[in-house]
């Protein structure tokens, strides 16, 4: 069988991206070069993928908003999930990416223990676990389908590094960019390709 493609795609531009914040649960919308990035993703998507059997999104308004206009396009109904949405820092949530970093900075020690979590926040491995669990159960739930998934950046990238390197610890290599799409296979566990952004060159 035929086993479908895969695609996980980052939402578009927050406030928190240009000004370089930490807002993993916070609820943040997307700017207005967020939402061209999308419309323009949305028009585009055909061309990464064109046929979809299911879109998937997290709850978050970012990536919700972002899977809707892909979602528009091919007259499908969004699918919402909780466990994809992006890595909690808790009390450190709005913070700057600077103030956090440093030799003894949350962003460090995130980095080297994967079991590492900032007071009421999530650990690495928690974000990791629940995605790449959500997302398994869509690809068994789907045999043989084209599957969309729309979520954020540091849950795609510690899920990457799961399936790709079976580690914690390669996630860095797979930084992605807003509305950037990647195409990943589950059943042979490696990467089509990563990042594109092709819709943002047309």
């Amino acid at each position: 069988m035929n086993p479908g493609k895969l695609l996980l795609v980052r939402h578009g531009q927050t406030s928190a991206n240009v000004d370089r914040l930490w807002h993993g649960h916070t609820d943040t919308p997307l700017t207005d070069a967020g939402r061209a990035q999308a419309e323009r993703l949305g028009a585009y998507f055909h061309n990464y993928l064109p046929e979809i059997h299911a879109i998937y999104s997290s709850t978050l308004q970012r990536a919700r908003h972002t899977a809707e206009h892909i979602a528009a396009r091919n007259g499908h109904a969004l699918r919402l999930d909780h466990r994809l949405i992006e890595f909690g820092a808790g009390e450190f949530e709005g913070r700057g990416f600077d103030d956090l970093g440093g030799d003894d900075g949350f962003v460090k020690r995130m980095m080297a223990d994967e079991h590492h979590r900032a007071p009421g926040g999530e650990t690495r491995y928690e974000v990791t676990r629940r995605f790449v669990t959500a997302v398994e159960e869509f690809h068994s739930n789907h045999p043989g389908e084209n599957l969309v998934v729309v979520s954020h950046g540091l849950a795609i990238a510690f899920a990457l590094s799961h399936w790709i390197d079976r580690n914690s610890t390669g996630w860095t290599q797979y930084r992605v960019d807003n509305t950037s799409v990647t195409e990943i296979c589950l059943t042979r566990f490696e990467i089509g390709y990563l990042g594109r952004t092709d819709h943002l060159l047309t």
